[in-house]
Parts: structure tokens; C-alpha cells; sequence
């Protein structure tokens, strides 16, 4: 049976063990959301030993260099030493620099980080509140920019963001390195691109519509967004201001209730679109088939779905 030196702790576990399940069983203080090795919160390291491939999937080239890996992703095959993930020691500190709620229960966060973060347009990645309490999150601000920007779903009974509520300016969370394929690819730049949004799914395309813009993007951007709240898209000014200046963005805010409608009067109009989706995991498999029926083959479809915690 292979052995898991955990800090001091000494685990027997069978072979093929899920890490993550093993160090649950052991109650030892691992944290974890998606179990998908999507949101990255299950960060254990072990240096300078063998490491399953899958476990390493989606971490940055330094990351795998130093052992990190997805307990979530990481069946034991053999002994391992194991770190946990320490946010204060591990991840980047930045300071709150504004909170600002927005329509639809949604809570624009601005945090000013302490020493540059490397990311792109779209991508996530994991805010600590505590060392035990962390969320994955889409960037909504470009790379370049003074602060990063978090877009956060509100929601009665959250811990995390009911947490988050109580923060002030000036108090320091963590942050883990950024990760995810929802990112703007200049290579791109004379293909239209579909943007689908529901929700905080628009927190990361209209960056990644701002960064295709700012490299100076020559085709058509679509952005749809669909709100369930009454007042409509969150960010509808902003918005709004940046179709005024961008004439190759053509943009459209809709309600929740009209998805349905809308999907079954897509067109697309060139053969070379791309669609880039994101938003919840109901959201995002409900306009698979619309795409595809629209005549777009998988390669051309990039999705990423917020998964809820389990």
C-alpha cells in the first residue's frame, strides 16, 4: 500500500486512491470546490517526485516545474511526500482597493495586487479569503492594468461572498496563479468572434473582446448577454460606452427568458466564427447544439463553465 507523508502525517491509502478523497478521509485540512481540476483549490506539491500527468494539467510550466498538482486529478500510484497549499505563503497578497455593488446582485471588486500578476484577457483564478476559505473567478480586467477586477454573483447563504461582503479597503486577500483556455488569441485577428455570456460569464469576454480589441482585432465582435435580473445586464453602461467608440463590436443585452428565442434565430455568417461561451453549467451546455446546428464544428467552439461547489 503506498505510503502519504503529509506534513508530518503518515497515511496508508490503496493503490489508485483519489489524493484529494484520501486526504479528506484523513481530515487534514485540504481545501477544494469543483473536483474537476477546473477552479485549482485543491493544490498540494510534492517536489522532485514522479507525478501523474493529469494532475498537472491546466498549471502553469512553473507550477509543474515545482511539484505542484491537483489533488483532485491525482491518482496514488506509489509514496508521496506531500506541502499543502498555503495561500499567505504560496499566493500573491493584494489589497482591496474597491468594492461596488452592481444590478443583479452583483459585487464589482477591484484589488490592487503587490507585485505584478501574470494572466491573461479571460482567464481565472482562486482569491483566498482565509486559508481555508478560497473561489475561483474570472479576471474581468486586462493585463497591463493597475488592478484587477472581479465581477462576484452575490448569493443569499454564499459563504464566500457574504464573507467577501465584510472586507474593507486595504485588507489583503490571496491570490493563486492564473489558469484556463478563455483567452484571446491574436492569431485570431481577421476571425469573428461570438461571445455567449449568462450571468458573471461576462466578467471574462468583455475582457477578452476588450484585449481583441486593443490588438486591434480587424473582424466583426459579437457580444450577447443574457440576465436574469429585472434590471437587466450588470454592465450595461460600460457597455454601452465602449459599442460607441468600437464599430466593429455589435452588442446585445437580453433577458434570461429569451434565450430560447434568440438561439433558434442564430445565424452565423461566416465560416471561420468562432464562439466563445461561458457562464453556468446549464447555460453553457444549452447552446452546444444551437452552435453546432448553426454550423459550427467543436474546434470552433471554446466554452467554459462555472461549476458550483461539491
Amino acid at each position: 500500500m503506498p505510503e502519504l507523508t503529509v506534513q508530518g502525517h503518515h497515511l496508508q491509502v490503496d493503490q489508485g486512491d483519489n489524493l484529494l478523497s484520501a486526504l479528506q478521509v484523513a481530515n487534514l485540512p485540504i481545501n477544494w470546490s469543483c473536483r474537476a481540476g477546473q477552479c485549482h483549490s485543491c493544490l498540494v506539491q510534492a517536489p522532485k517526485q514522479p507525478i501523474p500527468a493529469a494532475a498537472q494539467q491546466g498549471l502553469s510550466p512553473e507550477q509543474q516545474a515545482d511539484g505542484w498538482l491537483l489533488a483532485c486529478q491525482c491518482a496514488v500510484e506509489s509514496d508521496m511526500q506531500l506541502t499543502l497549499h498555503d495561500p499567505a505563503n504560496d499566493g500573491l497578497p493584494a489589497l482591496i482597493e474597491t468594492m461596488e455593488k452592481l444590478p443583479g446582485d452583483v459585487l464589482l471588486l477591484r484589488l490592487r495586487p503587490q507585485r505584478p500578476l501574470r494572466y491573461r484577457a479571460g482567464q481565472h483564478l482562486m482569491i483566498w479569503l482565509s486559508p481555508q476559505l478560497g473561489r475561483s473567478y474570472s479576471l474581468a480586467s486586462l493585463p497591463g492594468e493597475a488592478l484587477l477586477e472581479f465581477h462576484i454573483q452575490l448569493r443569499e447563504g454564499g459563504l464566500f461572498s457574504s464573507q467577501l461582503l465584510h472586507g474593507r479597503p486595504g485588507q489583503t486577500l490571496y491570490l493563486g496563479a492564473a489558469s484556463g483556455h478563455l483567452a484571446y488569441d491574436p492569431a485570431w485577428h481577421d476571425r469573428p468572434l461570438l461571445l455567449l455570456a449568462s450571468g458573471t460569464g461576462l466578467a471574462p469576454l468583455q475582457a477578452l473582446a476588450r484585449d481583441a480589441l486593443q490588438n486591434e482585432h480587424s473582424a466583426t465582435i459579437t457580444l450577447w448577454h443574457w440576465s436574469s435580473h429585472a434590471q437587466g445586464c450588470y454592465l450595461q453602461e460600460r457597455l454601452n460606452a465602449l459599442v460607441e467608440t468600437e464599430q466593429q463590436l455589435q452588442l446585445h443585452l437580453r433577458a434570461r427568458s429569451e434565450l430560447a428565442t434568440d438561439l433558434r434565430a442564430l445565424r452565423i455568417r461566416s465560416r471561420s466564427t468562432l464562439a466563445l461561451v461561458c457562464g453556468s453549467a446549464s447555460f453553457v451546455e444549452q447552446l452546444r447544439r444551437p452552435l453546432f446546428m448553426a454550423g459550427l464544428a467543436g474546434p470552433q467552439i471554446i466554452d467554459e463553465a462555472f461549476l458550483p461547489r461539491r
